[in-house]
């Protein structure tokens, strides 16, 4: 993320507000009666009402008649003249009353609103609204209003000039109201004697407090018309702009959208009159359009940018014109590169325009982006489209190292935009905002044109041509030269010739290096006088000359050029790098950044700023557009940090070199004084004596607070005189030397090292008056912790004043803005602080507490300042941890902003901790760590850190028993470290009859050390006790090769891993010892007689393998036996080849036995045995079950004259392989309905009548010992093809008639019918016709049947599932003869094979264990195969068995 954009609250802005010829004061403020005598405000409806003084025009002469009509006429318009006065001073007065009236509604409305949220308690007079000045005609009236607040409610008395207004002493003259808490007083027709002060003192049983305001008259001057006035029209100058929530900074992203507003109060607010707003960008009007949308009214300004780009960045300035000049505010929009295309791509180009515009050329202009971490920016591609077309085309093959470009090629007429793209070596940028619409014209055009008056009326326009006579052929072209030289191009220019020659003209270039003069422009028709040349070759010289041409001809050769040469001029470069960089302190998150301009600055464009953390390599750019002067504010710093920056140069030919870093600057704000303290109020009063208390200032002016000085005033006094000489640095003070019974005003300021800031405002009168209640008094320093988007923790301090008791505890109450105010807790709490919950993110909310003694509730606090449920950007939370090193139990905390003077203020239950034995604190930057000593249950509660000189940056953390026995557990083991054990010490048996000794850690360093010790004997690596570990598993072992009866001991392994340390013991001694003992000499044996016999196996034959024997001779004869009979093998056994084998063919249960092997000559015998039951049997099943499985087929579906069958083949299949049968999961068990068998080469399962219930999923589990092989097929929705009815068995028929076979077939998916006689397939002829409806109806038909069509016939029905065949006896007898005698039976229906059309006969396993391919007789009704192409399934490799052969 671009570090513009970590900060996203908007701050006080550089190019601040300010007013060109005046300040706008505020639009509503309260004044107290002891304030300063306000300056005088002009009423600004009056102004704006006042007509301008009227000059009479001096009479020009007239004759006698003329000079008596005029008497006449005067005196009818004189008579008049008095009424019209009098109208128009009573339309003046009218709307001054309406405006006056709308404003006095509107404030009343707010003031009325704030009224509802307050308590019904007791409170002395306040002025909810001052009044206000006003200056008046003479003869017009004028209204004085104010709004007090109170309990009970204030009586309000009226004074002019110190006296009391007495509406009798003048009838008519004055008008006292007070409705709804609104007083007023109304003085009609005044006169300059009413000019004074005017106060309103509001009294009630708690006190009094006075609002003054003055009322001046001015004298209407009498004006003298000539003729009858115009009423005057409200100009936009003549209105009074206050403007109130201004727009800040503001970051935006290239493709984005942002909206710039500020509200404002019109005075007065005229629906047919708004306010006149200009926008400007870096000085420049913007004007409304689909770049810009520019909205005034509604109280507010706004202007939307609805399709950002970095063109758009800049100063922006809202200009509004008012009644005494204008007022502006300015803030800098920051728009930031979109995300590349390409990682690494550049971004993209800036201000695109077009020069030098002709009939079919334009030079394109732009600025280069900035570069920071991207790779340097290589070259620029241009492009163009017409306008009204969405379609661009580049304009150049190869990129263009500057930021320029000749386009030409135009068509005359044609309007184009223009956008560029840079390049480097990740790729292409995205393209620049298009530039404005252009059009391909010559801009000499109009320069040839001339208008010609006739008779001073008639004006005729005709062109220099047609004044060039009867000259046709043009003239030679002029001043030919280069415009523009660069490496990459030239452009040549050149004056048009005169004459023109009465025709369209065009021109011919040519240019000679040595030699002969070629033309150059051969494919391109130029009508501009501009010519880019692209192809020269570098270090040579040019020169070229233009000839002009038309339809008549062409004219001379204009002047050659000098020698022109391909290079960038002298000074045409990069600018050098800029000089010095200052960086200074502005504000809590910018920085003011200025340089010196670089010594060769080579026609600059601007600068681009850069940012870098210090000790960070990544720079980031502060602004995104090139920037004119020396000095910049960069925004959107991270507050507390420290920074580097660096400035580039930039113009045409791109970016100079970085110039040298700036001094590291950290991000605070500049020294200032601070504001005004504010919130003044009484916290007691013993009569003579009072204690007060205030808020610290809103801005603190970058350093820390040291002083506060406090003066006071009788109320009835203009003067202040001085409290305390020497600072205080507390926020209450006791002012002594009072008078009791008097009314005193206060006022505080602030001092740090800048000096002493202004003033606060004066607080209202307080009356010097002993405090006698037995409530207590207010709490005070309301102040706000850990403010989030739905908590906050409140804090404030115990009242001065406690009433007849101790307090006892605290109410505290709540408004959300627009809401009453509603106490939080029920029962008083007996601390200063309270964590509020279930606030709604973003509301505003304000706080009061009452303390609570043994007498009742006190009086409640000053209202809080509004606080707003939301965390600041940024926040984090305080983390509980222990430290992996030193095992300490730490809080610690990251602020996300911190100033200068900041410091980290710990508490415990809100209690600061200071000089605290049981905790110490560390900070350095924005971390603070708290860590404990000791720690125990009484370091359990809630510990919170707060900030100071930030805007609130706090967090709290609980500590509760069980996390603390849970972290004092885990900062045990990090001091006391043991390396954790997985496994403790065990042995195992080994294969050869060794011993392992191990044991497993769950983590190892790789510096681990480590013994074995046995018997408190270290025991180390050698070739009898093999010791070795591994990082990667934690395991030590050490292998014992001869385990005898010596090995009995105890055994310890000790560990050393860093400062981590563990041991683990195995006593291996007694009856365990002669166990293990006994199982490595079993072992040992076992492996000896391996050594002897071992098995092997190839594909499902085992061998019984002898090992080599020694001492043998030819004449040693060996035999095989097998429970104690002699196997004779095939192969005699060779006792010379050192090894003898024994094959088991298809081995099964029946092999399971002893096995023996003898050895015998003249020397004697020898014999081993080798006996292969129980275990060793299960492990050669277990052997042939995974080469069973591995090679398994899927399950194929095989149609039978029972069912269907399931098969699965695979290399060998017995019995004693585990298998299991599934249907949907469910295990099947052999039955009459579901056979399960199988041969040598296959497993199957047979289903007789298949039924519906018989779908679904079918699997088998072939089982070894370590795995499961699964083979499926799904039945689900499956229905083989069969004939459902139709066919006879036997057909007799008389020759000539017609033979129809007609049945219904069925099949899901349906199935393909084949017709077959005596074997083979039937064609569709017109003889015998074959069909098929509906894919359900099959037909044979046969026309004039012969006895050649006797025979046997048969119908083939199948799909992807079966099929089923069925035979009919077809004989055809002569007329006259009697008909054949018809054989009885049932109807041969034979469900065909899958794959095959053919119903093939396969024999149950029941008939052989390895099933022989049938093959059929030479008089089976079985037609012969069709072609495999028509058969959704493969055909079986077998032409004669649906069983494929074993693999």
């Amino acid at each position: 993320m671009h570090f513009n954009q970590k900060k996203h609250v908007s701050h006080v802005s550089h190019h601040s507000s300010h007013t060109t010829k005046h300040v706008v004061k505020e639009h509503s403020s309260r004044k107290s009666s002891s304030k300063s005598v306000n300056q005088v405000q002009h009423t600004h409806t009056t102004e704006a009402m006042a007509e301008p003084a009227y000059t009479v025009p001096a009479f020009r002469q007239r004759s006698a008649d003329e000079i008596e009509e005029y008497q006449r006429v005067s005196s009818h318009v004189g008579k008049g003249l008095a009424s019209i006065q009098k109208e128009l001073h009573r339309m003046r007065v009218v709307t001054k009353t309406q405006v006056e009236n709308i404003a006095i509604k509107r404030e009343v409305q707010e003031m009325m609103h704030k009224k509802m949220t307050s308590t019904d308690t007791d409170k002395a007079p306040d002025f909810m609204v001052a009044l206000r000045p006003h200056t008046v005609w003479e003869k017009t009236p004028v209204k004085l209003f104010c709004t007090v607040d109170g309990h009970p409610r204030p009586i309000v008395k009226w004074y002019k000039g110190g006296k009391p207004v007495d509406p009798l002493s003048a009838p008519g003259k004055y008008k006292i109201e007070s409705k709804y808490g609104v007083h007023s007083l109304i003085i009609s027709r005044c006169m300059v004697s009413d000019t004074a002060e005017y106060s309103a003192v509001a009294t009630n049983s708690h006190g009094s407090t006075t609002s003054k305001a003055s009322v001046i008259v001015k004298t209407c001057a009498v004006l003298v018309f000539s003729s009858v006035p115009h009423l005057t029209v409200i100009h936009h100058s003549k209105l009074e702009i206050t403007m109130l929530d201004r727009f800040g900074v503001s970051f935006g992203t290239e493709g984005g959208s942002i909206s710039l507003v500020c509200t404002m109060v019109v005075v007065p607010d005229l629906p047919n009159v708004p306010p006149l707003a200009q926008w400007y960008r870096d000085d420049k009007l913007l004007k409304a359009g689909k770049l810009a949308e520019i909205k005034v009214g509604g109280g507010a300004a706004t202007l939307t940018l609805p399709h950002l780009a970095k063109d758009d960045e800049g100063l922006y300035t809202l200009r509004m014109w008012t009644k005494d000049g204008t007022t502006e505010h300015s803030a800098y929009l920051f728009v930031k590169d979109a995300a590349p295309s390409v990682a690494g791509a550049p971004g993209a180009p800036i201000s695109v325009k077009a020069f030098d515009i002709n009939s079919d050329y334009v030079l394109v202009a732009w600025k280069p982006p900035n570069t920071t971490n991207e790779a340097a920016i290589t070259g620029y591609f241009v492009d163009k489209r017409e306008s009204g077309s969405a379609t661009w085309s580049q304009c150049n093959d190869a990129p263009v190292q500057i930021c320029k470009y000749p386009v030409h090629g135009l068509n005359v007429g044609h309007a184009y935009h223009f956008r560029v793209r840079a390049v480097n070596s990740a790729g292409i940028s995205r393209p620049s905002r298009e530039s404005d619409k252009v059009t391909a014209l010559d801009p000499a055009e109009r320069e040839r044109l001339q208008v010609i008056k006739l008779d001073g009326k008639h004006e005729v326009v005709i062109k220099d041509d047609d004044l060039e006579g009867y000259v046709t052929l043009p003239g030679e072209p002029t001043d030919m030269h280069a415009s523009e030289i660069f490496k990459s191009y030239i452009v040549l220019s050149w004056k048009p010739p005169s004459p023109r020659g009465r025709a369209p003209l065009w021109y011919i270039i040519e240019k000679v290096c040595t030699g002969a003069w070629q033309r150059i422009n051969t494919a391109v028709k130029l009508q501009s006088p501009r010519y880019p040349v692209f192809d020269l070759d570098a270090g040579k010289k040019y020169q070229f000359r233009v000839y002009s041409e038309n339809l008549y001809g062409a004219s001379e050769a204009s002047k050659p050029t000098d020698p022109i040469e391909k290079v960038d001029e002298h000074g045409k470069s990069v600018p050098s790098a800029p000089g010095q960089v200052v960086a200074t302190r502005n504000t809590k998150s910018s920085v003011f950044v200025q340089w010196d301009p670089p010594k060769h600055p080579n026609h600059l464009m601007g600068y681009y700023i850069d940012a870098s953390l210090v000790g960070s390599k990544t720079w980031a750019p502060c602004n995104h557009k090139p920037y004119k002067n020396t000095r910049f504010l960069v925004h959107g710093l991270t507050p507390g940090e420290t920074y580097v920056f660096r400035v580039q140069a930039v113009n045409v030919y791109g970016l100079s070199d970085e110039s040298q870093e700036s001094t590291p600057i950290a991000v605070e704000p500049a020294l200032t004084t601070p504001s005004a303290p504010h919130g003044i109020t009484m916290l007691s009063c013993d009569g003579a004596s009072m204690i007060i208390a205030w808020n610290s200032p809103k801005h603190r002016g970058g350093s820390k607070i040291n002083a506060y000085y406090v003066d006071k005033r009788d109320a009835d006094s203009l003067a202040w005189k001085e409290v305390n000489s020497a600072p205080t640095k507390t926020r209450t003070y006791t002012v002594d030397g009072l008078t009791e019974g008097t009314f005193y005003e206060f006022k505080v300021q602030a001092g740090n090292l800048a000096g002493v800031g202004v003033p606060s405002a004066p607080s209202t009168p307080l009356k010097c008056e002993a405090w006698t209640s037995a409530v207590p008094g207010p709490a005070y320093d309301l102040a706000f912790r850990e403010v989030r988007g739905d908590s906050l923790v409140i804090l404030w301090k115990a009242p001065v004043y406690t009433g007849a008791s101790a307090v006892t505890g605290y109410i505290v109450e709540m408004a959300k803005k627009g809401h009453h105010y509603h106490p939080l807790n029920e029962e008083a709490i007996g601390h200063c602080y309270l964590q509020v919950t279930g606030l709604e993110a973003g509301a505003e909310y304000t706080f009061k507490v009452k303390a609570v003694n043994a007498e009742g509730v006190g009086k409640a606090s000053q209202t809080s300042e509004p606080v707003f449920a939301k965390a600041l950007p940024g926040t984090q939370e305080i983390q509980c941890g222990v430290d992996e090193d030193t095992g300490d139990i730490f809080l610690s905390f990251e602020a996300c902003e911190i100033s200068e003077t900041s410091n980290f203020a710990w508490s415990k239950n809100y209690k600061e901790i200071s000089d605290c034995t049981r905790v110490s604190i560390e900070t350095k930057g924005k971390h603070s760590k708290l860590t404990f000593v000791n720690p125990d249950v009484s370091d359990l509660g809630a510990f919170s850190v707060h900030v100071t000189d930030t805007d609130g940056v706090s967090a709290s953390h609980t500590v509760t028993e069980d996390a603390l026995n849970t972290m004092l557990e885990l900062s045990y083991n990090i001091r006391h470290p043991i390396v954790p054990l997985k496994h403790q010490l065990n042995y195992e048996v080994l294969e050869k009859g060794h011993v392992r000794f191990w044991l497993q850690c769950l983590k190892m360093s790789p510096a681990v050390n480590y013994r074995f010790i046995v018997n408190d004997k270290e025991v180390t690596s050698s070739d009898s006790h093999k010791i070795s570990h591994d990082v990667n598993t934690g395991v030590i072992q050490m292998t014992v090769d001869h385990f005898s009866k010596a090995s009995e001991a105890t055994y310890t392994v000790q560990i050393h891993d860093g400062r981590a340390k563990n041991q683990s013991s195995l006593v291996l001694v007694g009856d365990v010892f002669k166990a293990a003992l006994k199982e490595a000499e079993f072992q040992r044996s076992e492996h000896i007689r391996k050594q002897v016999y071992s098995l092997g196996r190839t594909d499902c034959i085992l061998y019984v393998l002898v090992s080599q024997v020694a001492n043998v001779k030819k004449e040693t004869v060996f035999h095989w036996f097998k429970d104690e009979e002699e196997i004779v093998p095939e192969t005699p056994p060779n006792v010379m080849s050192g090894s003898v084998a024994l094959p088991i063919s298809l081995f099964s249960r029946k092999d399971q036995g002893h096995y023996k092997a003898k050895l015998s000559d003249d020397r004697g015998k020898d014999t081993s045995v080798f006996d292969i039951s129980g275990q060793v049997f299960d492990d050669i099943i277990n052997a042939i079950a995974h080469i069973a499985g591995s090679s398994a087929s899927e399950l194929v579906l095989q149609c039978t004259p029972e069912g269907i069958r399931l098969q699965c083949y695979m290399k060998y299949y017995t019995e004693e392989i585990r298998t299991a049968w599934l249907h949907k999961d469910s295990k099947i068990s052999s039955s009459e309905k579901m056979r399960i068998a199988g041969t040598a080469e296959m497993a199957w399962m047979q289903i007789r009548e298949p039924s519906e219930k018989e779908k679904g999923h079918y699997s088998i589990q072939i089982m070894d010992a370590t795995k499961s092989h699964t083979r499926t097929f799904d039945l689900s929705g499956q229905d083989r093809g069969r004939v459902v009815g139709g066919l006879p068995d036997v057909v007799t028929i008389m020759e000539q008639k017609t033979l129809s076979l007609t049945c219904t077939v069925w099949g899901d998916p349906s199935p393909e019918v084949t017709w077959f006689k005596n074997e083979n397939e039937v064609v569709s002829t017109e003889h015998a016709k074959i069909t098929l409806e509906a894919n359900k109806f099959a037909s044979l038909t046969i026309t004039a049947v012969t006895s050649e069509d006797s025979g046997k016939y048969s119908i083939n029905v199948r799909n992807k599932y079966g099929g089923e065949f069925v035979e009919i006896t077809v004989s055809v007898y002569k007329q006259g003869e009697s008909p054949p005698e018809p054989k009885m039976g049932g109807r041969g229906a034979t469900p065909a094979p899958l794959a095959s059309k053919t119903p093939a006969k396969t024999p149950t396993p029941a008939q052989s264990p390895i099933p022989h391919p049938p093959t059929p007789s030479l008089k089976s009704p079985t037609p012969s195969l069709r072609s495999p192409a028509k058969s959704p399934t493969p055909t079986p490799k077998s032409l004669k068995s649906p069983t494929p052969p074993r693999k």
